[in-house]
C-alpha cells in the first residue's frame, strides 16, 4: 500500500504524526507503541532546562559574580532578577522584596 493510500486510511493525531514523521515511522511508532498512552514534552520546556543548567554552570565558574549575572542576563535576553530566580539566590545587599510588604501593612495593622 502506498502512503497515500495509508495517510487516507489514518485519522486524528495519528494521521497528523504519520504527516509530519512520515507514515514509514509513523508505522514504526505504532508498532513500537500501539495501544499506549505517550506524553510529548514540550520543547519549550526542556530548552529552558538546558538553559537554565547552562546558566548555572556558567554563574558557577565566574570569578566576578556581579558582572556574571549582568552578563547572562544580556547573553540570555532575560533580566538580572530573571537570573537571580533561576540561580535560586538572592542579589547581594538587597533583602526579600516581597514578605516586608506584607509585614509592614501587618504591623500598622497593630
Amino acid at each position: 500500500m502506498n502512503d497515500d493510500a495509508i495517510l487516507k486510511r489514518l485519522g486524528g493525531d495519528f494521521k497528523r504524526v504519520a504527516e509530519i514523521i512520515g507514515v514509514d515511522n509513523a508505522l514504526r511508532l505504532s508498532h513500537e507503541f500501539g495501544g499506549l498512552w505517550i506524553s510529548i514534552p514540550k520543547l519549550a520546556d526542556m530548552r529552558r532546562e538546558v538553559r537554565n543548567t547552562e546558566i548555572r554552570r556558567q554563574y558557577d565558574a565566574a570569578a566576578d559574580k556581579t558582572s556574571a549575572v549582568r552578563d547572562l542576563a544580556r547573553q540570555h535576553d532575560l533580566t538580572g532578577r530573571q537570573i537571580y530566580n533561576i540561580l535560586g539566590i538572592q542579589p547581594e545587599g538587597e533583602d526579600d522584596l516581597v514578605l516586608p510588604l506584607f509585614f509592614t501593612s501587618m504591623k500598622s495593622n497593630q
